[in-house]
């Protein structure tokens, strides 16, 4: 008996420190979650900071095709701003690296290429887009052996395209031939601007009597200019489709095999797995989503209510 109420008190005191500790904890996590939405509110004002200037720099940016001298004077008086407000704070950085680069792009197309490198000088970042842009500026001033160095520690989308135009800067019209060609095999790539620049020099060094590129890509900073067609819309509105077919209800994955970007055709091609491992292809198609079965083994394609009839 005695063991029973020791024991029993035993239960009532861990009862009792169990339930203390779940109020400290309760106010505890409280706190934490109180402190995870501040961070982002937070982050939404810096964002929104970010997207305001974002908006300037677009203006900026048309206002340069007129008036480029203006522009960099604009930018200029920019980059000497103070700001006080904590957010604005946050992101002078980002806005001055932007500002610089604005300045880069611009000099460079008014033929000041020194002064479009100490632009970018400003920034440490030495890879991606500022190295195509270093690269640009180095092949001007005839600097070939500086403008190969930042060819190669490009590291990006644009990498082999650059230096296609590094060999036809150079007159390498072979070199710079083997690689548009390699890009121009690579469907999963269509989407991107580049590509279709890409199939514009294949057409122009396919000619007689071909004019050859003295300069390398420069790439834009501007916010408005798109690097690739996004189909993210067409993709979401997809997926959903694909959930809500009865054949799909025991749904384990979605894929999309090709896309009109890579098959030069009007339609997805899908492919649903479900938990039993069971696979189905379908073809949507572009314009309207109508859904077609896709009989893969016997390359077959049909309306889903004659692939429901077959089954």
């Amino acid at each position: 008996m005695k063991t029973i109420i020791t024991l029993f008190i035993s239960l009532i005191l861990l009862t009792s420190c169990d339930k203390r500790n779940l109020e400290k904890k309760l106010p505890q996590e409280e706190l934490e979650h109180k402190h995870h939405v501040e961070i982002h509110r937070e982050m939404d004002k810096i964002s929104a900071e970010l997207g305001k200037f974002e908006e300037q720099l677009k203006i900026m940016y048309t206002d340069s095709e007129k008036n480029p001298e203006k522009v960099i004077k604009e930018a200029d008086s920019l980059l000497t701003v103070k700001y006080f407000d904590k957010y604005k704070l946050q992101i002078k950085p980002n806005i001055d690296d932007k500002l610089h680069y604005l300045k880069a792009e611009l000099f460079y197309k008014l033929g000041e290429f020194s002064k479009s490198i100490k632009e970018l000088n400003t920034d440490q970042y030495k890879q991606g887009d500022a190295a195509a842009a270093y690269a640009a500026n180095y092949i001007k001033l005839k600097d070939y052996k500086r403008a190969r160095l930042f060819i190669d520690s490009i590291g990006n989308y644009i990498s082999d395209y650059a230096r296609g135009n590094y060999y036809e800067s150079m007159g390498n019209k072979i070199a710079a031939l083997k690689i548009y060609h390699s890009i121009r095999k690579n469907k999963s790539i269509k989407h991107y601007e580049f590509y279709k620049l890409t199939i514009a020099r294949l057409n122009e060094l396919n000619k007689n009597n071909p004019k050859l590129l003295n300069e390398i890509y420069f790439p834009t900073g501007n916010p408005a200019f798109k690097i690739c067609d996004s189909d993210n819309k067409n993709r979401r509105k997809i997926f959903n489709l694909m959930e809500k077919l009865p054949e799909n209800q025991k749904w384990a994955g979605t894929s999309i095999i090709e896309s009109p970007q890579e098959n030069d055709k009007n339609y997805y091609w899908v492919r649903v797995k479900t938990v039993q491992d069971k696979e189905f292809n379908y073809y949507i198609y572009e314009k309207t989503f109508e859904i077609k079965f896709f009989d893969q083994k016997n390359n077959k394609l049909m309306t889903l209510a004659e692939w429901r009839m077959s089954k």
